[in-house]
């Protein structure tokens, strides 16, 4: 049947990597053979860091996960050619000293010297501090700041220590300057420890941050794209169109539009949404979305010219079908056009 290595570190399949890795501190600091004396510990101690090394790698964990123990030990074929098989060192104090980074049989011991607890005073005696519940404040941001990024300043009122003894507190306000990356993500969390009301009797709240973005009057976001929407006439939907444009970073842009546009068409240009936040200045795109208005009410004329405009498209080559209607179209108003109000001849 093999080793049951989720078994030996006593944790389910479905454990994250956060998971394995507290269930091995735990058991290794138990089992570690410098420190514990039972019978048969130092071979617990070796199968433990075998059980770790095969659950905390990705791909030995998924090998072991399909084929069980003979399947990761004798190898299997895998997408990209032939997995060889995995035999653990047998070296549980190198495993040991990898995740703890010291041999000491008292990694914990060193860790509360490193990092001491905090005490804490209170009715029942002095205890551990606890840590309070952290504070949510919600840090709206236009577009514009999104795009630029730069430096918002925001207000809090906590309780401040006012004496040595810290058994004494006022209200004080403070200032807490956070820093915008161009590009920032909605619900982005950012973190200002501690920053909450001080008391004797526990650790201060952290004070977060959450990103939420404003609504602008003419573009929406959509991760790191841009959407634009624009009213086009029938018209323009058949004929073509140049939209314009005023972008967040004060541009004009004038953005051709040559396809027929359905009412499911959407026009993509690059590079002119929202700065991507890992790969800044790289931006997004800009969408186009259009709406289209249809006339209220065709003159019989018009229908007719229209009808042989559409008759003509559908025997024309595919490729000349938006000229053909252009040119039928822009002749029907040329005979519709006041002789009084017609150019005299060159």
């Amino acid at each position: 049947m093999g080793i049951d290595y989720y078994g030996v570190l006593q944790i389910p399949r479905t454990s994250r990597d956060l998971n394995i890795k507290k269930a091995y501190r735990n058991l290794a600091l138990e089992f570690n053979s410098d420190r514990c004396k039972q019978e048969n510990s130092k071979q617990v101690f070796a199968l433990i860091g075998e059980a770790y090394e095969v659950l905390s790698d990705p791909l030995r964990r998924a090998v072991y996960d399909q084929y069980g123990e003979e399947g990761l030990k004798n190898g299997v074929p895998g997408p990209d050619g032939y997995i060889p098989g995995y035999h653990y060192h047998g070296d549980p104090m190198r495993t040991y000293n990898d995740f703890f980074g010291t041999s000491s049989p008292y990694a914990d011991l060193l860790d509360v010297l490193k990092n001491p607890q905090k005490l804490c005073k209170k009715t029942t005696g002095i205890e551990v501090c606890k840590k309070q519940q952290p504070i949510k404040h919600p840090l709206h941001l236009t577009l514009h700041e999104v795009f630029f990024g730069g430096i918002k300043k925001m207000k809090i009122h906590r309780l401040t220590f006012i004496n040595e003894k810290h058994n004494k507190t006022e209200v004080k306000e403070k200032i807490l300057t956070i820093p915008i990356k161009p590009g920032i993500k909605a619900g982005t969390e950012i973190i200002f420890p501690e920053e909450g009301d001080q008391n004797p009797a526990y650790i201060p709240a952290d004070v977060i941050f959450v990103v939420e973005d404003k609504p602008h009057e003419t573009f929406i976001r959509q991760d790191d794209n841009l959407i634009f929407r624009t009213n086009v006439t029938l018209e323009d939907a058949l004929i073509g169109t140049v939209v314009t444009i005023h972008t967040i970073d004060h541009r004009t842009i004038r953005v051709p539009i040559t396809d027929i546009i359905s009412p499911m068409y959407e026009k993509f240009v690059e590079n002119e949404g929202l700065p991507i936040l890992d790969k800044y200045p790289e931006k997004g795109n800009l969408i186009i979305r259009f709406d289209i208005t249809f006339p209220d009410y065709l003159p019989r004329s018009c229908k007719e010219t229209l009808k042989k405009a559409f008759d003509l498209a559908k025997v024309a080559d595919s490729r000349n079908q938006h000229e053909s209607i252009n040119k039928l179209v822009l002749a029907d108003k040329m005979f519709r056009i006041d002789p009084d109000e017609q150019l005299p001849p060159l």
